[in-house]
Formats: C-alpha cells, structure tokens, sequence
C-alpha cells in the first residue's frame, strides 16, 4: 500500500503512520523514503529512524532499497557510530567507498575495530585502500597496523584461491599458525564492569583480589578472538596484563592501543624478555608509546629489541645507566661496547 505513494502529501502521510501498515512494512516505508529526493520526506523518514533501534533497521536491509537510502543510512551509522549497520549495507551492493571516507569521520576506535577487522569490509576498500589508510592513520596507529594486517592476510588468500592447492599439508599444518582474519560483524559486546573498571580491585582483601584474578581470566579465556581486541582496547590494567601475552598480534595490538595504558605500563612490557617482538618492535616505532625515558631504556635493555632501534635508543640514554648497560649480561655485545665507549 505504501508503495503507491507518489507524492510528498501521500509520502508524509505513511511517514506519520496515518495508514494501517504492520511494524515491519511501516520500517520498510521509513528506509525506503529516507533517500527521498524530497527533502521534506527524507528528513521526516530519517527523524523517525532515528527513533528505531540499529537491529530493527538492519533486519530491513536488503538489496532493493534505493542507493539513496542506503546513502542516508551510511550517514546514521556514523552518527550512531553503529558499525553494524555498515555492514549490513555492504550486502546490498550500493554503498559507496566515498560515503565511507565522507559521512563516517568518527575517532571511535571501537566502531573502526570492528569494520577493519571483518573481511567484507577490508575487500569492499581495496580499489581505495590508501585512501583508508591515510583515514585510520590519522585516528590511531594501532588501527592502521590491524588494516594494514588484513589487507595482507586478504591478498595471501587471494593468491592461494587462485593459485593450485597442493593436497599435501603445509608448513602451517606442521606446526605454524595462520593469524586469522576476524569477523566482528554486527555482535555488541557488553562487557561486565570488572573488565573494565579500574577501580575493579579496590576494597577487596587479597582473597577477593585473588578470586576476582580468577574470574578476570575466565571470561577473557571464553571469549572469541574478536571479543579480546575490543575488550583489549577497553579493558582495565588486570585484563591488559593478561591480553598483551596473547600470540595474535591482533590483540596485542589493541592492548597497545587502549587510551588508558599508562607510561609505566609500557615500560614494563618494554622491559619484559617475554614480551613478544611485535610488541617491542610497536613500542619502539611509536613516537607516542616511546616518549618516556623510561621505555627507551627499557627497550635499549631488552635483548628483543632490534639492533638498529637498540643503537638509536642508545644516544638518548643517561651517563648512569650507561655504566650499567657497559657492565649487563642482557644486552648484545654490539649494545655494550657501544654503551662502553660512550662512557669513556
């Protein structure tokens, strides 16, 4: 019935619900006249989205809502910063990448998490991926690094999809592990206050502490992989602890990447041997998580740290602690006897 309506009187009057249509046929009307030509329709449709909840939207969502609608909806999305609702606009084959890089200027780090880490969405950016690469860069490091990530892992699976597959297993099914490609897609994570909070420990005995520990690493243990990098760029000191000794680098990632990691925090995974050499290598190319004094000497000790960072680290480090570096039995020979020589 709504479908009949042609002009702007008639479009209004389904807009208002002054027709007898069902929930779902009146939220069909509200998407399909948001891309009204008419402004006086569109922005009617759109005040009345605006009211209805991201999963009622996306469950109307599908291949013949006009391109407009779905130019409109792109525009909800950032001003919800709903990630989801992207995504689902991706199946119906006319969202455009520019809408992306026009409409969606948002510096939540959560929503582009979960867009650069779904497969659909990396490969609907590939023809323009510099141009999303300059867009990530300038809001965080740690998602440029994650897309960047996925841009190779998908270019490693289109050559192998175009390539003969041999029978016979790979290196990777000896032993290696391929870093899988993580869909977020439209899941929203609510997690407990105790992952979150920083204040999740205060009051409590060493017990409570111990069992809250415990609880702490039973969650995180039954999360999925896209569930650790959110809660990894959310998460409280207890869960940074724990997720910046996961393998993915994914992960690893994200923890470097919550606002709320401290300088002494960096240090510390600067300083630990065990700290994985994505990690380090991050920490030491990171203007923003090397600043301190701290953490270049905490990398300049670190066996892990590369030579040449090492080296470069090294010219900034104090007469005092270049005594104790001359005399470590951690550091490379190279890293001593320049440290040596600096003192002379």
């Amino acid at each position: 019935m709504w479908r009949q309506a042609t002009t702007t009187p008639q479009k209004l009057a389904v807009i208002n619900g002054l027709l007898p249509l069902t929930a779902s046929e009146f939220l069909k009307a509200l998407i399909f006249f948001c891309g009204d030509e008419e402004e006086t329709v569109s922005k009617a449709a759109v005040d009345k989205l605006r009211f209805t909840q991201s999963n009622e939207i996306k469950k109307m969502i599908s291949p013949e809502i006009p391109e407009n609608s779905v130019r409109t909806l792109t525009k909800l999305a950032g001003e919800r910063r709903d990630s989801s609702i992207i995504i689902s606009l991706l199946l119906t084959g006319k969202l455009q990448r520019n809408w992306i890089l026009e409409f969606l200027a948002t510096n939540d780090r959560t929503f582009w998490t979960t867009l650069v880490t779904h497969k659909d969405f990396v490969e609907f950016t590939l023809p323009q991926k510099e141009d999303f690469k300059q867009l990530l860069s300038a809001i965080s490091d740690v998602l440029l690094s994650l897309y960047e990530e996925q841009l190779s892992y998908f270019a490693d699976r289109i050559a192998e999809t175009e390539s003969e597959k041999q029978p016979e297993k790979t290196e990777e099914a000896e032993g290696g592990e391929e870093e899988e490609v993580v869909e977020l897609e439209d899941t929203i994570f609510d997690f407990p206050d105790f992952l979150t909070s920083e204040t999740a420990f205060e009051g409590l005995s060493a017990d409570d502490m111990l069992d809250q520990r415990k609880t702490i690493a039973e969650a995180l243990r039954d999360m999925n992989v896209g569930q650790k990098i959110k809660v990894a760029m959310l998460g409280n000191l207890e869960v940074r602890k724990i997720l910046i000794k996961d393998p993915r680098k994914q992960i690893v990632m994200a923890v470097l990447g919550n606002a709320r990691i401290t300088d002494k925090e960096v240090a510390s995974i600067a300083a630990d041997p065990s700290s994985s050499l994505d990690a380090i290598s991050y920490i030491a190319s990171n203007k923003s998580l090397s600043k301190s004094y701290a953490v270049k000497l905490a990398l300049v000790n670190n066996p892990k740290t590369p030579l040449k960072t090492a080296l470069m680290l090294l010219e900034t480090i104090r007469m005092n602690d270049l005594k104790n570096i001359a005399k470590s039995r951690n550091v490379s020979n190279v890293i001593k006897q320049r440290a040596a020589k600096k003192i002379k």
